[in-house]
């Protein structure tokens, strides 16, 4: 199978770790005798699980992403502890806290930045150090390990400590796996208990560089439904970023100012959007190293006007920025050769969870975020006049847009609600600490 394609989802185990599905686990309770039920109606299988759920505890390491540093697999891995809870997971990190992060960690966290020291021989006696306190304190007894640049760790966990592990793959490590000869972290992946792979994408790339398929289970991020809901625009809000075009139709990109998410391909189309929609504007939330170019090409092709590049957005204010617009759009491509892809794309999770009808490029693990036709328009992330065709689609079919708006929160909160996802990862860590 190529790059290019995506494997079926049968390729892999896609939600199998839910409930309803744990009998294919091997050496899982589905193996043990008929349950019997007891005086409450409780059977004594149900019983047992539920005592085992309770008392598995992993500890989650992520060295470099985690709060209060920013970044997506960083928020990715604060979902996941918050999500499992204290009784279930503890963190180990080199991140140190700043002043108002202590307070209000969703789990115990270690930050031990001697854990994750270089070069190894002095890594490793902080690490051993850092293990021993956390075995003695947390008794964890599984390790879930943010990323491959990590993975090395759970390799020492296993040896030292007879502690399996799993890993979680998003995309642009695993591309960067691939282009390399350096065999530690393949070696660590190929040793991994379980793989936690964000899309069928990711699995494909972990295929390809010789990952057993059934090591690799695929688990799509979660949603805080509860924070991310349709609500009704912020006027003030609105006035403070939208200036005197307030009454203009808005598209809305979140994320960083890389060349990857698209944002230019998006200017590119606003002269021909004009031409048939001329009130539009476009609001780019985020920053990076690519805010000059996008500047630039938006003045050169005279549409700088309607260009509003408003920087960084709090995480508590986004619901209130994805409120303002009218459709979401981030048309990301593959850069393969610089090890730059769309693993899956939160941010089209958090605009269908607001009721937005979304835009979204045909690249990576995009394909699982967004259903074409039913939560929003995937589109060629290159093509200047396909995005500018699904824009104008978009915003002059009042009708189309609220369907898909509303098809994509019933997905958000169907198969995305972090209960649910934090579900699943649960359940494979319970198979994988059953059968270790």
């Amino acid at each position: 199978m190529g790059r290019g394609e995506m494997p079926s989802p049968s390729s892999h185990r896609e939600g199998t770790a839910g409930p309803g599905n744990k009998a294919e686990r091997p050496g899982h309770v589905a193996a043990e005798r008929l349950p019997q039920t007891v005086s409450d109606g409780t059977s004594e299988r149900e019983m047992r699980i539920s005592r085992r759920r309770a008392t598995v505890k992993s500890l989650l390491i992520s060295g470099q992403d985690f709060p209060p540093r920013k970044g997506g697999i960083s928020n990715y891995m604060a979902s996941v502890a918050e999500a499992l809870g204290p009784e279930q997971v503890c963190c180990l990190t080199s991140v140190r806290a700043n002043g108002a992060t202590g307070e209000s960690e969703p789990a115990r966290t270690y930050r031990r930045p001697a854990a994750f020291a270089k070069p190894w021989h002095i890594q490793a006696p902080g690490f051993s150090a850092a293990m021993t306190e956390i075995l003695l304190r947390e008794r964890p007894q599984v390790a879930q390990i943010a990323t491959v640049h990590d993975a090395h760790m759970g390799m020492w966990l296993r040896r030292w400590f007879n502690i399996p592990y799993v890993v979680y793959a998003h995309g642009n490590e695993i591309l960067g796996v691939s282009q390399s000869d350096w065999q530690k972290p393949r070696l660590s992946l190929m040793n991994a208990d379980r793989i936690l792979a964000v899309s069928r994408f990711t699995a494909q790339l972990l295929g390809e560089i010789g990952v057993p398929a059934e090591k690799i289970e695929i688990i799509h991020p979660g949603c805080d439904i509860h924070h991310f809901h349709p609500r009704e625009p912020n006027p003030d809000l609105r006035d403070k970023l939208l200036g005197g075009k307030v009454n203009s139709r808005v598209i809305l990109s979140v994320g960083n100012l890389v060349s990857r998410k698209g944002h230019d391909v998006v200017i590119k189309a606003l002269p021909l959007l004009m031409e048939k929609i001329p009130d539009v504007v476009y609001l780019i939330v985020g920053d990076g190293g690519y805010r000059k170019e996008l500047e630039d090409l938006a003045a050169a092709l005279g549409v700088r006007e309607r260009v509003i590049l408003a920087g960084q957005v709090s995480h508590q204010s986004l619901p209130d920025v994805y409120a303002l617009s009218d459709v979401f759009i981030m048309p990301s491509r593959a850069q393969l050769e610089s090890c730059d892809v769309e693993g899956f794309g939160i941010v089209f999770l958090e605009a269908g969870a607001c009721g937005k009808p979304v835009i979204a490029g045909r690249s990576g693990g995009v394909e699982d975020a967004v259903l074409d036709g039913v939560t929003g328009i995937l589109v060629n992330p290159v093509d200047v006049d396909d995005v500018a065709n699904a824009l104008t689609q978009v915003l002059s079919d009042t009708g189309l847009a609220v369907t898909l708006g509303r098809q994509g929160r019933e997905r958000v909160v169907r198969e995305f609600d972090w209960k649910r996802v934090a579900g699943r990862i649960h359940s494979v860590l319970e198979s994988v600490v059953a059968s270790h």
